[in-house]
């Protein structure tokens, strides 16, 4: 009898579990993100075309992702005063903001000088805005409960800035969303494949080493 009830349970707690994880197998179907987006061809075009435009400006200094996946380049805008090191798990406040080469109408900006006062804007929290500084980090981790998942390019320039620091940084769609872009867990698009990303960041404190 006490072998008849040992049974009993163990089945009962395979019936009570089975239905979570079915849950949760419905909830990765429905987790849209992993879709590629198409190529669009005439914006891989302008982008890529634009970054290498950019390289060829002797005003901006260049630095190679240890990913092996590309280079940034990067402008110091302004110099602050920290020295310590901002490492690769580092958990910094930033104020940044970052550009499309493109305007909102998908015209490429022909001066890229000014590409983070005319390009589409896709985020944005600048102080002089009366926005927060957000957590960053070149890894992907979560701090206070905070996702913080940059690209490759943004981490890269992380690692060799200083608190106080201010920087035009461009990451190319290698060091950026790739060749697949980008899209939400519902399946809209975020970012196109091959897309060029300029970035004005300036560290505001070292939170964590």
């Amino acid at each position: 009898m006490k072998r008849f009830w040992q049974i009993a349970v163990m089945l009962l707690g395979m019936l009570l579990v089975l239905p979570a994880c079915g849950d949760d197998d419905d909830e990765d179907d429905n987790d849209l993100s992993w879709m590629p987006v198409e190529v669009d061809e005439a914006w891989r075009d302008v982008n890529v075309a634009a970054f290498a435009e950019k390289e060829k400006d002797e005003s901006m200094e260049y630095i190679y992702s240890e990913s092996g996946n590309g280079r940034i380049l990067y402008k110091v805008l302004k110099e602050g005063d920290g020295t310590e090191p901002i490492y690769y798990n580092s958990i910094v406040s930033c104020y940044y903001k970052g550009c499309y080469v493109t305007d909102e109408e998908g015209n490429r900006v022909q001066d890229l000088n000014n590409v983070l006062t005319e390009g589409e804007v896709f985020v944005s929290y600048l102080k002089e805005d009366g926005e927060e500084p957000q957590y960053c980090s070149a890894a992907s981790q979560t701090y206070n409960s905070t996702s913080i998942n940059f690209v490759d390019g943004f981490g890269t320039a992380l690692q060799h800035m200083h608190v106080g620091d201010v920087w035009e940084v461009w990451v190319p769609y290698s060091l950026g969303y790739g060749t697949t872009g980008e899209r939400d867990y519902y399946g809209n698009i975020l970012h196109l494949p091959y897309t060029t990303l300029v970035f004005q960041i300036e560290v505001v404190e070292i939170v964590e080493q």
